[in-house]
């Protein structure tokens, strides 16, 4: 990462996981870039939520989960250490690529219930 990316953190009333539908510890909205069919640039943003059902084993997340589990609130003194946990992950997250079989399945699921063509 730059040091010009922003990573907003939401802690308090975070929505469910966009993945599963289970209780997110988090969810994360930082910088996101890609380049169009047209080869311009095109820049925006993405959110993930850091779910335990969804990644929990994932070692970028598993340290960040831990440390959310043990402590409902995170000491002044453990804030540095959460805020390397964070950063660590929204770069794991910021190299993943596009699941396929997912992506069909979710998109034949929507087909089957008339949401798509």
């Amino acid at each position: 990462m730059t040091d010009g990316d922003e990573i907003a953190v939401r802690v308090e009333e975070v929505p469910p996981c966009a993945r599963c539908g289970g209780a997110a510890l988090l969810r994360v909205r930082f910088g996101h870039s890609w380049t169009n069919i047209s080869g311009h640039a095109v820049q925006g943003f993405r959110e993930a939520d850091l779910c335990p059902a969804c990644d929990s084993g994932d070692r970028s997340a598993d340290d960040l989960l831990a440390l959310l589990t043990v402590d409902e609130e995170i000491p002044a003194l453990r804030v540095a250490d959460f805020v390397g946990h964070v950063v660590a992950w929204v770069e794991a997250v910021r190299q993943r690529g596009v699941d396929m079989g997912r992506l069909r399945s979710e998109e034949h699921a929507h087909r089957l219930h008339g949401e798509l063509p």
